[in-house]
């Protein structure tokens, strides 16, 4: 029997077939179809035409996810230019064979017809999986990517921090809020007469997406305490936050740490030190032993490490000129 190879786009009832191709390819980052359902089938920008399914023999054998806007990521608008691979799997054996090429093939004939002139894998927001590729666990994606034309734009940490049994409120940073006080700066728990500002502080200060995250949080009815805010004359000038995870009820109160910023006219005083601290002795003091963020830069990571994170897994953002 001579093998048939069929690249078509997604069908419904594909979805378990995917999943299972996903915890072959990705064993080391596995997914239910929950998550698969919240983050694929229901992202507003999700086009059937740009989920590209491998069938050997009638099998489904492999699936790549490409995206591009279709509404606009709030003040960030549509990036008209950029268009994302959020993933690609492929079953065992086949990454380094046809399969995964005629995959990438037809995703580039999708992203040219919605006319980007980049690509990128795979820091789609708000439904990435990884900020890039693992070059460490998924060497042979990586490889893939560059014999298809990707290149490394730079680098993303992970880092995870462990708060059980001793993690407690270093003595400097009282020290820092004591005279963060002095100068009218407070750090506290969100409080309703603070939404409007905290939203109108991360809409002029920061990207889109962290802006979405926020409000999402809130219309999902979070804790109001999963959110630090620094206060000074009424103003919000930083914040941070927490949560649950990748499925429906990811607002919960959880192990990932952040968005978190400080104002630029502001950085520099102490008020992210206070922040972070506080925010990690609320997830301690609600039960949690770990604190992880998926995603900052090696100088930011200088200032994480301070509070006991230590780097995890490192991906490389990479992008395509089409």
């Amino acid at each position: 029997m001579v093998d048939s190879l069929e690249i078509r786009e997604y069908r419904a009832g594909d979805e378990e077939a995917l999943v299972d191709v996903w915890n072959e390819f990705f064993r080391k980052d596995p997914l239910t179809l929950k998550v698969f359902e919240r983050k694929v089938l229901l992202d507003p920008n999700f086009d059937q035409s740009g989920l590209k399914i491998a069938e050997l023999n009638g099998e489904i054998v492999g699936f790549l996810i490409g995206i591009v806007r279709r509404y606009p990521l709030f003040y960030h608008g549509l990036e008209e230019e950029n268009g994302w691979i959020t993933a690609i799997a492929v079953k065992t054996g086949l990454i380094g064979v046809s399969v995964a090429d005629h995959l990438m093939v037809e995703a580039f004939k999708f992203f040219k017809e919605k006319k980007r002139k980049y690509v990128w894998f795979s820091p789609y927001t708000p439904n990435y999986f990884f900020p890039g590729v693992d070059p460490e666990r998924y060497g042979e994606l990586f490889d893939l990517l560059v014999k298809h034309g990707f290149e490394k734009v730079y680098e993303a940490l992970s880092m995870d921090a462990q708060l059980y049994p001793d993690y407690s409120l270093p003595d400097w940073v009282v020290e820092i809020e004591k005279k963060l006080e002095e100068e009218a700066v407070k750090i506290q728990s969100l409080e309703t007469r603070y939404v409007y500002p905290l939203l109108k502080f991360i809409r002029e200060n920061f990207h889109a997406d962290w802006y979405r995250h926020t409000l999402e949080l809130l219309q999902s009815g979070c804790d109001k305490d999963q959110i630090l805010i620094a206060v000074k004359h009424g103003e919000v000038v930083g914040y941070c936050q927490y949560f649950h995870g990748e499925e429906y009820d990811w607002h919960r109160p959880g192990t990932h740490f952040g968005p978190f910023g400080v104002r630029k006219d502001m950085r520099g005083k102490g008020i992210g030190s206070v922040l972070m601290a506080k925010c990690l002795q609320s997830m301690r003091s609600k039960g949690f032993h770990n604190a992880f963020l998926l995603w900052t830069d090696r100088e930011t990571a200088k200032f994480y490490s301070r509070f006991g994170f230590k780097a995890t897994r490192s991906f490389y953002i990479m992008r395509k000129v089409l």
